[in-house]
């Protein structure tokens, strides 16, 4: 099964924690750390519906200014029988340039999510 969404996304510039979440009403269930600091939330339906990333700007090995000015970002999470995969790209402001920042995180699914490829990105204004 394959679902698409629109994002929005909240920066905390003090505790530096990124959250990208869907922008349609959800019932949240539960969160699975990928890997440090990578954290997806799922809905009732196994749906991932947010993405938080912690110590952001470490992560992205970016500054808090650049993440508080996200340009745009394209985010797949992949649930495969054996793993959880997120494959992710931002794109932020560096000294009047756009630099790309990727990220591919992945952990074992241990607790049998159902197949599933979501495709996220930037949530329209």
């Amino acid at each position: 099964m394959s679902k698409t969404f629109k994002l929005n996304k909240d920066y905390d510039v003090q505790n530096d924690a990124l959250y990208l979440h869907i922008k349609e009403d959800y019932k949240y269930k539960e969160s699975i750390e990928i890997e440090d600091n990578i954290i997806v939330d799922f809905d009732v339906n196994y749906s991932p519906v947010a993405l938080e990333i912690l110590d952001a700007s470490k992560t992205l090995d970016v500054s808090k200014f650049s993440l508080k000015n996200l340009i745009k970002w394209d985010m797949i999470i992949k649930i495969t029988e054996d793993s959880i995969i997120v494959d992710a790209s931002f794109m932020v402001p560096v000294r009047q340039k756009q630099i790309e920042k990727p990220i591919v995180a992945k952990t074992v699914n241990d607790i049998n999510l159902p197949l599933m490829q979501t495709h996220f990105d930037l949530a329209a204004a």
